[in-house]
Order: C-alpha cells, then sequence, then structure tokens
C-alpha cells in the first residue's frame, strides 16, 4: 500500500501532519501528541496507522505557539509546551480537524476515530466528549489527568465530568510502573464509565512505564507496545469498518 504523508492546513490555520493510503477512500483516525509535539514518533504512528488503510491527522495544538516540538530528553520544555494549552481551543482545533477530514474525498466522513498519548490520551477522551456525533471510536494511551488529578492552568475539562457525553466505545491502555498515573487514577476513571455505563476496554501492561509505546524513549517496552497496538487496530477495524459501512 502506497501512503502520501503530507503538512496540512485546515481552514482555521490549525497545521497537522497527515498520512493516508493512495488513491483509497478510507476511515479516519485523529491522532494527539504528547506534551512534546508533533514530532519524528506521532508522524510515525500515524503513518502506520495510514499503513493499516486509515487517513491519519495529528492537529499541531502548539499552532498558535512560536516552539512547537520538544526533544524527548527535556522533559521541562515539553511541560513548558503543554502549560500553555487551553483544553476548550484545544476541542475548538479538533473540531476543525474534523471538519477538515470530512471534507476530504478521500475520507469516510461517518467514520472517524481518535487515539492520544500521554497529555494527548486525556486529549482524546475530551475530543470524544465533545465532538459524540462524529467519533465512533477513542483511545488513550496512558492518559495523564483522567481524573482530574494536578490540573495545568488551561485544563478547565474534568474528563471525569466529561466523559459522560461520549458516545464511542472507549479503549485505554496503562502502564503498571507509570509514576504519573497510579493505580487509584486508572480505578477511579473505570469506575466513573462503569456508572455511566460506557462501553470500554481497560488493560494494565504488567512492569511498564509511562510512555511504553514510544519506541524514542528510555520507558519503551516492545512486548506491551506490540500487544497495545494490535488490540488498537482491531478496535479500529471493529468500530470504524462497521460505522463506515453503517453509514452512522
Amino acid at each position: 500500500m502506497e501512503i502520501i504523508a503530507e503538512r496540512i492546513t485546515t481552514a482555521d490555520r490549525i497545521g497537522g501532519y497527515l498520512a493516508r493510503p493512495r488513491d483509497q477512500k478510507s476511515p479516519a483516525v485523529l491522532v494527539h501528541f504528547e506534551i512534546f509535539g508533533v514530532n519524528s514518533h506521532i508522524e510515525d504512528v500515524c503513518r502506520r496507522i495510514a499503513g493499516a488503510g486509515y487517513a491519519a491527522l495529528a492537529p499541531d495544538y502548539y499552532w498558535r505557539l512560536e516552539t512547537k516540538t520538544a526533544p524527548y530528553s527535556d522533559l521541562n520544555a515539553g511541560f513548558q509546551l503543554a502549560s500553555q494549552l487551553k483544553d476548550d481551543q484545544v476541542v475548538a482545533d479538533a473540531g476543525s480537524a474534523i471538519r477538515y477530514l470530512r471534507s476530504q474525498d478521500f475520507v469516510e466522513p461517518d467514520a472517524i476515530g481518535s487515539i492520544g498519548f500521554c497529555m494527548g490520551g486525556r486529549i482524546s477522551i475530551l475530543v470524544a466528549a465533545g465532538h459524540p456525533r462524529f467519533i465512533s471510536a477513542a483511545v488513550s494511551f496512558y492518559g495523564g489527568g483522567l481524573t482530574g488529578e494536578n490540573p495545568r492552568p488551561g485544563q478547565t475539562l474534568n474528563p471525569m465530568e466529561e466523559s459522560a457525553k461520549i458516545q464511542a466505545p472507549i479503549l485505554l491502555f496503562y502502564g503498571e510502573k507509570d509514576q504519573f498515573i497510579l493505580p487509584e487514577h486508572v480505578e477511579k476513571f473505570n469506575g466513573r464509565l462503569k456508572q455511566l455505563g460506557k462501553n470500554f476496554q481497560s488493560n494494565v501492561y504488567p512492569g511498564a512505564d509511562h510512555g511504553f509505546f514510544c519506541d524514542e524513549r528510555p520507558s519503551y517496552n516492545a512486548e506491551a507496545a506490540k500487544d497495545a497496538w494490535e488490540r488498537t487496530l482491531d478496535f479500529l477495524e471493529a468500530n470504524l469498518k462497521k460505522a463506515e459501512v453503517a453509514g452512522v
């Protein structure tokens, strides 16, 4: 399968990285970055998703900032970028990205998913809640702050409350050794989803740390990453291909 990869800009001037199969109309997936921005890892994730038969778009939520990426070696720089984001702007920017995808002739407009990593895992949940009509599947890899803990100044939305609006199935991944997301956070968010009667799956990988999916980070765990990727592709196929066929 030949993949086309390019930088795009939505009608609202929001940049992004798009990867998609050539000459194929496909379901689409929004890819939400870690605190480090749309870097080589996120671009690679988009290309991998495209290789599985989807149009994958990573919106650049840092488009308003002068600096748009930070290296994995500088965690403080990543946190500095993330501290400048505002939830309402991120959800609105995601809406612009959704409109862009739905307007493209290579996208099945009623089959769009959402996947995010780290901070992006939280964003994935908020986007599914903020745009429930258009998100047919939501995936969160080690999403921090899902229970509202340690909010940054711009984080005015609590996923615990916002998740009530989600209509899509949810897939969650965590690492057992994650020092940012504690077992009680996982249990609390799972409990909230159960209380709301949401369709969700939650997976905790023994021995895995925060960022276990990223092969550019020291915390990369090949076994956990492989299993999570396979589960993600199965989840996207079950929900986006179903939405594509049903036209819902």
